[in-house]
């Protein structure tokens, strides 16, 4: 079996690969391009077939695997060992710590366990409405990413330029008097990502950026130890499907954000 970057000729097998696993991102071009551009986007081959696809890229250190899926037919034949083999190498980010949000095959956490990532806490899919209160400053996706960088010194400007290209998306800025509270940036209908400063509440600055929509309902992806949790389903959100966010280290990603669950 032969581990490869992908290439354009692979995409119709990836987004086969992606449908065949119930996963809509890999059928989508610009997603795939993303990750080929700011990361690495592997493809294991057998027999001169796609049998599974990876991608993983760096933050600060951190080597987040992003997708792992094999052909179901191709399942129990190895390629998801290669992939991982592959995608955490030496010559990528050498020593660096590990993270991921697992689906609910158990056959994929294990093989997760194997190489060093532990379960922490559940990643949660959550769907509802608005929330009453002032609507935080709608700002360019660039400058709510220089106000992330600001917060947490990660440069995430190439997922919010990839976020920004949604339709109707716009940057968002929560303030607190003239500081910055949070940062993040949000669809018609959706949450994307949401940071949220070091000293603030996270539930507060959740609660404002849901007073910026306009749709009947919202959704967004919340870890489950967030502190507005127990607020969202008061106000009648509804779980709909749950990861399980996996890591080398406990402290790799902040429970107190809203994360994308394959760009975080």
């Amino acid at each position: 079996m032969d581990v490869r970057g992908a290439a354009d000729g692979d995409l119709p097998a990836i987004a086969r690969i992606a449908l065949a696993n119930d996963d809509g991102d890999g059928a989508d071009p610009r997603y795939v391009a993303h990750l080929r551009a700011h990361g690495r986007f592997l493809v294991a081959a057998a027999d001169g077939a796609a049998a599974g696809y990876c991608a993983v890229r760096c933050l600060d250190g951190l080597t987040l695997l992003c997708d792992l899926f094999v052909d179901p037919a191709r399942h129990g034949g190895g390629a998801g060992r290669r992939l991982l083999d592959a995608a955490f190498d030496a010559g990528f980010e050498a020593g660096g710590e590990r993270s991921t949000f697992a689906s609910r095959d158990p056959r994929a956490m294990s093989l997760y366990v194997r190489y060093g990532m532990v379960p922490r806490w559940p990643l949660l899919y959550l769907e509802g409405p608005p929330l009453a209160g002032t609507p935080v400053e709608r700002v360019p996706a660039a400058v709510a990413a220089a106000a992330e960088r600001e917060l947490n010194g990660r440069d995430r400007s190439a997922d919010y330029a990839f976020w920004a290209a949604t339709p109707g998306a716009t940057g968002l800025l929560v303030r607190d008097g003239d500081a910055v509270a949070a940062a993040g940036i949000a669809g018609p209908d959706r949450l994307f990502h949401l940071v949220t400063a070091d000293g603030a509440d996270p539930a507060a600055t959740l609660r404002a950026a849901l007073a910026t929509f306009t749709a009947a309902r919202v959704r967004l992806c919340l870890p489950g130890p967030h502190p507005a949790l127990p607020l969202l389903l008061d106000a009648r959100w509804r779980i709909e499907d749950a990861d399980q966010h996996m890591s080398s280290r406990p402290d790799l990603l902040s429970p107190a954000d809203v994360l994308s669950a394959s760009l975080a």
